[in-house]
């Protein structure tokens, strides 16, 4: 499984393990940043930014637990921690993924009923059940891969070609259906809730008092729309080429490149924030920039 790996000239090494590695630390970097603006600033610690609070850790846990091994096999060209921290990292990359993707369709059915059902979102959104169900995304990916390993005999195998360990799904055709559904129901949620969104937004362009009163609302759906977006952007791409790989074995290139395109997933969200969310950028702009030390008088 590592001739692949071996075969590669100094500077291949050099460069995909760089690479690799900055967005490793973009990706912690960036999702530490979230977290340490809504902790210094009470207004973003509403229990709606619980969800975004749910997504910057994921992202943190991808770049701590699953990139650090995928540089290192990158850069050693073999994989130096044995078969038992190959299947946790196999898990871990697939649950924490897919507990980015259903924690966006929560933000969008957040959004959703924020916007168009307005009456009935301090109902359905208390601060305790957006804690249950940001709860459940997180278990149920966990237990439906490990069961994937443990009821349906998945194995986890270290490849060359990705850069990482990855689960064998062509082992149980008959676990594949309900993994297509559970890998690709957030997004028909996602378009649903965002569609509806915009059809409202349009619909109240003309009335200026609408518009007043909503306007908040309208740019957290904006940020969270070009969040999601941003995910799309580099999963479905990724998507493709792992569906294609099943079939026909595509260049070691573009399987890399897969790869790599979904952990840009978990870097590209901070920077969405502070582009588009004033409260973020400067809280960013506090952590980041040096303070002047005034001089001490004698």
């Amino acid at each position: 499984m590592t001739q692949g790996l071996e075969d590669r000239n100094t500077a291949t090494v050099i460069s995909e393990s760089a690479i690799f590695s900055l967005v490793m630390i973009l990706s912690l970097v960036g999702n530490l940043l979230v977290c340490f603006a809504v902790y210094r600033n009470p207004r973003l610690r509403c229990p709606s930014n619980y969800y975004m609070i749910s997504l910057a850790l994921s992202d943190i846990l991808q770049a701590l637990c699953t990139m650090p091994l995928s540089v290192a096999y990158l850069a050693s060209s073999r994989w130096l921690f044995g078969t038992s921290l190959c299947y946790v990292s196999a898990i871990s990359k697939l649950s924490l993924a897919i507990i980015s993707l259903y924690t966006m369709a929560l933000m969008a059915l957040n959004r959703y009923y924020k916007i168009v059902k307005p009456s009935k979102y301090p109902s359905t959104f208390k601060k305790k059940v957006i804690i249950l169900t940001a709860s459940v995304v997180w278990i149920t990916p966990i237990i439906v891969w490990l069961l994937a390993v443990f009821a349906f005999g998945f194995d986890a195998e270290p490849n060359p070609q990705f850069g990482l360990c990855i689960l064998e799904f062509h082992q149980s055709v008959g676990f594949r259906p309900f993994l297509i559904i559970f890998l690709y129901l957030p997004y028909f949620i996602i378009a649903f809730c965002y569609w509806n969104i915009y059809r409202v937004v349009k619909t109240h362009n003309a009335s200026v008092s609408w518009q007043s009163s909503n306007i908040q609302d309208v740019k957290i759906s904006k940020t969270l729309f070009v969040t999601v977006i941003g995910f799309a952007s580099l999963w479905m791409p990724a998507h493709a080429i792992f569906t294609t790989s099943i079939l026909v074995p595509p260049p070691r290139q573009l399987t890399l490149l897969g790869t790599l395109l979904i952990f840009s997933s978990s870097c590209v969200n901070p920077f969405i924030y502070g582009f588009m969310n004033r409260a973020f950028k400067h809280e960013f702009k506090k952590c980041l920039m040096l303070k002047a030390v005034n001089p001490v008088s004698p």
